[in-house]
């Protein structure tokens, strides 16, 4: 499977490997460890979210195995289904299960939406430029920044449509989710690993972005990076692919040129960047999947 997605995208691996052949090997290997983080990162939301002890080493070959079946199947769904049999076969009822699942995705959710807002609130000059460093953000809101709320505005709309649609079973998720959320909060340990995971993924990611873009001598802010991937990542979302494949890529390049990034380099980062977090770690993760299914542990 890992050679036929790998024949299927060759195009993207072949230029985003000629990328990372020019580029800044300090930079690479910052990008690097913190694509790895990332699998710590998520190990650590996932801990919180459950009630049971489970073997952390355990949990995070879980990880690693479930960002190979997030490639293969949309909106996150294969590595649902990694973690949900996972919980299940370790002592977790199918619903406690999809409890901690769900409670894990509603922290990201949260999370994610409050360091936007964050960013919106701050609207940083750097949302119309490229090297604005961090002492140029100011409160307002810069032509980039109002592309930006109209996206997340139209998120929004779209997520209020489908709630209303299914408002019933809505109300009747969230107020499940609002009492594992408040059990949680009673254990400050559940608490801080749930947050503090949920945080570490889109910081990570942005940081990443940063030091592709660095590592092939684009000069931008961190400040800059962290608010193209917060809005191309939310505006990404409206159009659920595997992996991102596709919708995020595009909303990438579209917000580093909306940062007056040039087209070329806007283009070769992101290739790069998508090398960095899912191709080079699609093996890897491939053979660990392999691995817990033939050990039994999926």
């Amino acid at each position: 499977m890992v050679a036929a997605l790998g024949v299927r995208h060759w195009t993207t691996v072949d230029a985003g490997s000629d990328q990372l052949s020019t580029a800044d090997g300090e930079w690479i290997a910052l990008a690097s460890l913190c694509a790895v983080a990332l699998w710590g990162a998520g190990t650590v939301s996932q801990l919180g979210s459950i009630s049971v002890p489970i073997s952390v080493r355990r949990l995070f070959a879980v990880q690693v195995a479930a960002s190979f079946a997030n490639h293969v199947l949309p909106a996150g769904a294969g590595g649902i289904a990694v973690n949900l049999r996972f919980l299940t076969m370790n002592g977790l009822s199918r619903a406690s299960a999809a409890g901690a699942l769900g409670l894990n995705s509603a922290a990201g959710a949260i999370t994610h939406l409050m360091l936007l807002a964050g960013v919106l609130l701050l609207s940083p000059a750097s949302m119309s430029g490229v090297a604005t460093p961090w002492h140029g953000w100011q409160p307002g809101l810069g032509p980039g920044s109002l592309i930006a709320l109209l996206c997340v505005s139209a998120l929004l709309l779209a997520g209020a449509a489908s709630l209303w649609r299914f408002r019933r079973k809505a109300l009747k998720l969230v107020v499940q989710e609002a009492r594992i959320l408040a059990d949680v909060a009673r254990d400050p340990a559940r608490a801080t690993a749930l947050w503090l995971g949920s945080f570490a993924m889109p910081l990570l990611h942005s940081l990443i972005l940063f030091a592709v873009l660095r590592g092939l001598d684009v000069q931008i802010s961190m400040a800059t990076a962290f608010a193209v991937y917060l809005v191309a990542s939310s505006v990404s979302a409206l159009v659920p692919s595997p992996g991102g494949f596709g919708s995020l890529d595009v909303t990438l390049v579209a917000g580093l040129a909306a940062v007056n990034v040039p087209s070329a380099a806007a283009l070769g980062s992101v290739l790069a960047y998508r090398l960095i977090t899912v191709w080079a770690p699609l093996l890897p993760s491939g053979f660990v999947l392999a691995y817990l299914l033939r050990r039994r542990v999926l």
